[in-house]
């Protein structure tokens, strides 16, 4: 026997809402054939009854219309919950008994009381989760649903009515004892995965929105497969019935740092907590830090991610048992930042290392500019508290341009990766690139020069002039379709010269406005920007207008006075043109600034007369790797090598760090002095581990290769290592490139003699410092070894 689900919403007669009895009276005439039609197969009927507790005191509390909200919510909710979750049901119907309680009546071939009670809390715990969200944001608060689940025992359709109204009676007596047996099945299967330890962890990259790297990797749990609380938030709602979140996520947390251990160092872990576990007496730092040391991890790799979606009702102990862990070296994030229970002024407090935008203000923020305007406040927001964003949920490449140009740190969403099974290497050319690439058209745009150096002569006129001179002088100069009102030297106004047309062109509009002065139809607030703004600034103030004033001419000022006027096109001509400059000076294959843009950075500093440290890394034996794998497999080295430098730099060093690409297997750090030696052990240490998967099997194992050298010769030649020579610059004079050069290859050359991974650090006084008497000949010395891995 075939059968077809059906979810069918029924319609409330007039006269207000229905009981048992009258329930049934009103199925006879929509669907009584139906429901007998289905008794008469054999088929055996059940129903779920859904209500909100207590929500008459929600209506005394809070206005009317906020509980008819809810109520509505949780009736859409359930129509949609219930058209997943019974779409092997023959039959499915939905009754709004009154606001607050909903009725799901089902028909199966089966008389399975527990596939009824498993349907009953799946439906609550599902519906549950989007009600408290919107119950949050209407009153600050959550409000709890109740459900039971009874089956209709009838013998025939003559005996519906009363059976029906029984099995109405015996789910809401279940509805009103709790839990009741309606979530026994889940519970059950709850028990026996903690029991089993039976969650598993998925990895989640969080890429660095500025440098174009993986930063850190995000866990999330999971439960077994094709079950029922294979769902986190299915998981954890079963979890906070049966009070045992503790208890879940110490197993997830095991489960996420076990499998995230197996990753190269550098990269950090996100793990996810719930507020109230921090409040568990059973929460020690002793436990975590017992797992950390069994896979070899420290306290500094770990950001705790904490939710916004639960209340915290001691926020005294909260806070402190938060600082105790950040005293221990744990990072702290803050997670949906933008929904949930606290605002801004707890985040204040909490002082978090990171805040995770909610993904409902990042979806569609490119083409929304008030999502636009929110993230530019958290971002300036981040900057007074000290801590950087995350972007989460970003699925589209518009997005992801439009949040590197508002400057976010870091970015998190399946348009970057996908969760899974182990946070191995991403598909680095089509993502990352385009990260690398999107921060290339960002820095393209920022033009400095400024706008003056585009501008052309206005024309213009006085404020008495006519409507019909200007329209006149527009027939007679074809060639110009913008008019300047001005009023002793100063704008006043901008008439275009296709909305004058518009408007003269309408019935009587001759006649109307021909002989009227130009003040009636003049745009009388143009955008009008200083001589001296940078051309960057004057396209962004121009793309913010409304759009019928987009693409309106800019009005250059000097003190005040008109000086002249730029077209938006001259401005995109311009802008393009600073983008194929700075394009010019990119690595085609990995993205990052080239030698151009390193000369650039070098002459920066220079300038500025900061301290920095150059490293200069490059690959050992690249040539035969190159010759023997083909380039293909070259090109996976130097991606891979580029990927481990900025991830490095990116865990190790500060914002205003630089990783460039001089070509080739040659790649130039600009960092902060202490930083160097961290960033080189994490490089050393992170290419010793992921390099192998670059060969065969069998290379590995014999741990060499044969070909043939830059000398001719035919040999065999070790795996590929790394080695970096690092160089202290105090620019306190000036510093040639040929100096700076010279230095780093002898540097470098030594590095190179070193086995295996390794790095060196110049012990001569930094470059650009005034040379001391003496001083000459100790400059003349070999660099020795600051260490060597």
């Amino acid at each position: 026997m075939q059968f077809s689900s059906c979810v069918e919403s029924v319609r409330i007669p007039e006269g207000g809402p229905l009981d048992g009895c009258q329930l049934l009276g009103f199925l006879e005439r929509e669907h009584r054939e139906r429901v007998a039609g289905h008794i008469a197969k054999g088929g055996f009927l059940g129903l779920v009854l859904l209500e909100i507790q207590d929500f008459s005191l929600l209506r005394r509390l809070f206005r009317p219309e906020v509980a008819e909200t809810l109520a509505g919510t949780m009736a859409r909710e359930v129509r949609r919950v219930a058209g997943q979750r019974t779409r092997e049901y023959p039959l499915a119907l939905i009754e709004v008994l009154e606001p607050s309680r909903v009725l799901v009546i089902v028909g199966h071939k089966d008389d399975d009381a527990e596939a009824l009670d498993r349907l009953a809390a799946m439906l609550r715990l599902d519906v549950r989760g989007r009600l408290r969200q919107e119950s949050v944001r209407l009153t600050g608060q959550g409000v709890e649903l109740r459900c039971g689940a009874a089956r209709v025992i009838s013998r025939g359709a003559a005996g519906l009515d009363m059976a029906l109204a029984s099995a109405v009676a015996e789910a809401s007596r279940r509805a009103g004892g709790g839990e009741g047996g309606a979530l026994a099945p889940a519970l059950r299967e709850f028990r026996e995965i903690l029991e089993l330890r039976r969650v598993r962890a998925v990895f989640q990259p969080i890429v660095n929105l500025r440098a174009g790297s993986v930063f850190a990797w995000e866990a999330l749990a999971r439960g077994p497969r094709d079950s029922t609380l294979e769902s986190p938030a299915m998981l954890f709602d079963v979890a906070e019935e049966a009070g045992a979140i503790f208890a879940l996520e110490k197993i997830c947390r095991e489960a996420a740092i076990r499998g995230f251990a197996k990753r190269e160092p550098g990269a950090k872990l996100f793990c996810n907590v719930h507020p109230r576990t921090l409040l568990d007496p059973q929460f020690t730092p002793g436990e975590t830090r017992r797992l950390l040391d069994k896979y070899g991890m420290e306290p500094h790799d770990v950001v705790l991610e904490i939710t916004e979606r639960h209340s915290v009702k001691d926020f005294n102990l909260f806070h402190r048992t938060l600082a105790h862990y950040r005293d221990a070296g744990y990072g702290v994030a803050v997670d949906d930042v933008g929904t949930g229970y606290s605002g801004l002024v707890s985040i204040a407090e909490i002082q978090p290392d990171f805040m995770k935008i909610d993904m409902s203000l990042v979806r569609g923020i490119d083409a929304n500019p008030v999502k636009r305007a929110l993230m530019e406040t958290l971002l300036t927001f981040s900057e007074k508290v000290g801590c950087r964003i995350v972007a989460e949920g970003i699925e589209t490449e518009a997005e992801l341009a439009c949040l590197i140009r508002l400057g976010a740190h870091f970015g998190q969403g399946f348009f970057l990766g996908r969760p899974a099974e182990t946070p191995a290497l991403l598909d680095e050319g089509p993502r990352l690139a385009i990260v690398r690439g999107a921060n290339m058209a960002a820095d393209g745009l920022k033009c400095s020069s400024p706008i003056n150096d585009l501008a052309e002569r206005p024309q213009q006129v006085g404020r008495s002039a006519t409507i019909g001179e200007v329209k006149q002088f527009f027939d007679e100069n074809e060639s110009v379709h913008t008019v300047v009102v001005t009023q002793a030297g100063r704008p006043e106004g901008l008439i275009m010269s296709q909305h004058l047309d518009k408007l003269l062109s309408s019935q009587y509009g001759l006649s109307l406005f021909l002989r009227r002065d130009v003040g009636r139809i003049m745009d009388p607030s143009p955008l009008a920007v200083e001589w001296d703004t940078p051309v960057e600034v004057a396209a962004q103030a121009a793309m913010a207008r409304d759009r019928d004033k987009l693409y309106d001419p800019i009005l250059v000022t000097c003190r005040g006075r008109l000086s002249g006027l730029v077209s938006v096109q001259k401005i995109l001509d311009a802008l393009a043109s600073v983008q194929v400059e700075m394009a010019k000076g990119a690595n085609p294959l990995t993205g990052l600034p080239g030698n151009v843009a390193i000369e650039r950075e070098i002459a920066r500093r220079a300038a500025a007369g900061r301290a920095t440290c150059f490293i200069y890394a490059d690959l050992d034996n690249f040539k035969v790797f190159n010759d023997v794998y083909g380039f293909k497999d070259g090109d996976k080295a130097i991606l891979l090598t580029a990927r481990i430098l900025g991830e490095a730099l990116c865990a190790h060093g500060g914002q205003d760090d630089f990783l460039g690409h001089v070509g080739g297997d040659d790649f130039v750090i600009l960092c902060d002095g202490p930083a160097a030696e961290p960033i080189c052990r994490a490089v050393a240490q992170s290419f010793a581990a992921a390099s192998s998967a670059l060969y065969t099997a069998e290379d590995r194992e014999r741990g060499y290769i044969e070909g043939q050298g830059r000398d001719g010769r035919v040999g065999r030649f070790d795996l590929l290592t790394i080695s970096m020579g690092v160089i202290d610059c105090a620019f306190a004079v000036p510093v040639t490139m040929d100096e700076l050069g010279l230095r780093a290859a002898a540097v470098k050359k030594y590095a190179k003699a070193q086995p295996g991974n390794s790095f060196v650090r110049d012990r001569r006084a930094p470059l650009g410092l005034p040379d001391a008497p003496g001083q000459e000949a100790d400059r003349a010395a070999c660099p020795g070894p600051l260490d060597a891995i």
